[in-house]
This record gives structure tokens, C-alpha cells and sequence, in this order.
């Protein structure tokens, strides 16, 4: 029996990652149209960062939120890439076999989709809250939170299927 090696796994499309990358897909599209619509309805001046409880103590012009929401998104497109190439995604420990590959792959698809999320909490914490109550960064933080459950289940999950 050989040993297993990760770098000769080659991914195929299937179809939950086909699901994924339509969900992907639509998702995106409409982050974006949402940003988009935001951008044009928000005033000249909107917060663009905030402190450790939540309030803004920065402010800019809506484009400049514009720069991380693209630099999000173009991390999520590069999840839903690196799927294709097991390889290269980091895990705490050696992965040793299929449903562990199986497993890492499925975390990386969710956590594009949930970048995706961010991307539209960054955009909607800055510029559309404003005419709904004003900015909070509790979804921000609620997201990022979703995204280390993720990454602590499937991490526990991959390491089981030993």
C-alpha cells in the first residue's frame, strides 16, 4: 500500500462544488448590486472605521470603503479557487487521506461564501446603515465570528476522519 500524497489529488468538478460556485456566483452579484445602489444613496461623508466597542471614530468618502470590499471579495475568489488545489490549503496538521480532502476542500467553499458575507457587512456597516439607525460593527464581528466557528468545526471534523 502506498502512502497517501496529497500534491497527486486531483479535484473534478461535482456537484456540490458546482452548487457552490453558482450560489458563489448569484451571491456575488448581488453583494455587489447592493454595494453598488449604497454607494449612490450615501452622503458625502460616512464612518470608515470603528473602535474596539463599536462606534466610529473614522471618517471618508463612501469610495474609499469601496478598496476592503474588493479586497474581500478578491480573497473569497480566491477560496473558491484554492479549492481546486487542496495542496495549498493550510490545515494544523497533515491530511492523510480523501474525506480529509473532502472535508478541507467543503471549509474553503464555505469560507468564500462567508467573505461574501463580510464583504456586504463591511459595505452595509459603512454606507447603509447610515439612514437605518447608524453604523454598528456588530455584524462585522458577528460574520468574522461565523468564520472562526467554521474554521474550528471543519478543522476539529478534518482531523477526526483520520
Amino acid at each position: 500500500m502506498s502512502e497517501f500524497n496529497i500534491k497527486e489529488v486531483k479535484v473534478h468538478r461535482t456537484l456540490e462544488g458546482t452548487i457552490f460556485e453558482i450560489v458563489f456566483a448569484i451571491m456575488a452579484i448581488v453583494v455587489w448590486g447592493l454595494i453598488i445602489l449604497m454607494l449612490n444613496q450615501a452622503p458625502d461623508i460616512i464612518p470608515t472605521h470603528f473602535d474596539a466597542s463599536g462606534k466610529p471614530n473614522a471618517y471618508g468618502s463612501p469610495t474609499g470603503i469601496v478598496i476592503p470590499c474588493i479586497i474581500v471579495t478578491i480573497a473569497a475568489i480566491a477560496l473558491m479557487v484554492t479549492a481546486y488545489f487542496p495542496r495549498h490549503i493550510n490545515m494544523p496538521f497533515k491530511v492523510t487521506n480523501l474525506r480529509q480532502v473532502e472535508l478541507t476542500i467543503r471549509m474553503t467553499r464555505i469560507m468564500g461564501l462567508i467573505f461574501l458575507a463580510l464583504t456586504l457587512a463591511i459595505g452595509w456597516t459603512s454606507l447603509g446603515s447610515i439612514n437605518h439607525g447608524g453604523p454598528s460593527a456588530i455584524t462585522i464581528l458577528t460574520i468574522v465570528g461565523l468564520l472562526f466557528v467554521v474554521i474550528i468545526v471543519f478543522t476539529i471534523l478534518v482531523h477526526k476522519a483520520k
